[in-house]
């Protein structure tokens, strides 16, 4: 998904397939983690043996590194999706923290996915030296820094001068 919205060039469609993603992963995660909160499963207790509650366990994690993936590449659009939920900010940092705890269900790739979106929604948790290279700001401060001027090398050979007009 986050290739495909990279691929659209037309902002007004790009945004329209982020909100629809976007809402649908939080209507999932609250559907989702609501079965998982009642049935008690957690990392620590034993896996579920109901398929049902192994496919809400397998959404809900799914969704949350999907979540992270789509407002770490698209930031600024995110963002102002969001600002319409009141509550995105706490139901996401509960979901990547009951997330975290199924390292032994996550690669190290999404872990580090999702530490990287804590620090991205949750301000007061970042590290001094995190930067989301995806964010406008990010790319203009880049783009700001001074860039090598190129010498042009004068032509070697004869020139032609000027022709001299008197007047």
């Amino acid at each position: 998904l986050v290739n495909h919205l990279q691929s659209i060039e037309d902002y007004s469609k790009r945004y329209k397939l982020m909100k629809l993603g976007i809402d649908e992963i939080l209507r999932i995660i609250r559907e989702e983690g609501g079965k998982l909160r009642g049935n008690q499963i957690t990392a620590e207790s034993e896996f579920p043996k109901l398929q049902e509650l192994i496919n809400a366990l397998a959404q809900f994690l799914e969704n949350t590194c999907l979540f992270g993936e789509m407002v770490l590449h698209f930031p600024d659009m995110s963002y102002r999706i969001l600002k319409g939920v009141s509550d995105w900010r706490t139901l996401m940092t509960d979901a990547l923290n009951y997330t975290k705890t199924f390292v032994k269900i996550l690669d190290e790739k999404s872990v580090e996915l999702l530490g990287l979106l804590n620090q991205e929604i949750n301000e007061d948790q970042r590290t001094p030296e995190y930067v989301n290279p995806y964010r406008e700001g990010a790319q203009q401060t880049e783009s700001a820094k001074p860039k090598k001027k190129s010498k042009s090398k004068p032509k070697k050979g004869p020139t032609l001068s000027p022709a001299k007009t008197e007047l």
